[in-house]
């Protein structure tokens, strides 16, 4: 397993059900894709797109809450940028074979972007943080700002 996928999906951003349900999603989209996901494919698809950036308190149909979706698939993006690839069974994918590209607009780069910065600046303004003890709070949040610098 990476350091990335270590350091943040192994700790906090993985262990959701909103990341299964992703993880669910990307590897039965790989099978139409020939292992290429348009990243804005995902937001049209789970309904990210219509929210403008803003995913503080909204819930996405059959995923859960947006804001960990988003932190996520930000995890995901940042293993892509690192490894050239996203390997499904290292983050919960059913099947071992499933080798992931994520191919990622600035658009989209931006919103996921300024969404960790917006998180790890006020934690307490997402329903998300009812998740989590004070302590796991903090730590998300850090962990939140580290991976932006992964993404740039």
């Amino acid at each position: 397993m990476s350091d990335i996928l270590t350091t943040y999906w192994s700790s906090l951003f993985g262990t959701s059900a909103e990341a299964q349900a992703l993880v669910g999603y990307l590897a039965e989209d790989v099978e139409n894709a020939e292992g290429v996901i348009e990243v804005h494919k995902i937001f049209a698809d789970l309904g990210l797109d219509g929210l403008s950036g803003n995913y503080t308190d909204t819930e996405l149909d059959g995923y859960g809450d947006a804001f960990l979706v988003v932190a996520a698939l930000a995890v995901l993006m940042a293993e892509n940028k690192a490894q050239g690839a996203v390997q499904l069974a290292e983050v919960g994918g059913e099947a071992a074979a499933k080798e992931i590209r994520l191919h990622t607009e600035p658009k989209e780069n931006t919103q996921i972007n300024t969404a960790l910065k917006y998180f790890a600046l006020s934690p307490e303004d997402h329903a998300a943080a009812e998740r989590f003890d004070e302590d796991e709070l903090s730590e998300f949040a850090d962990l939140n700002e580290q991976l932006r610098g992964q993404l740039d």
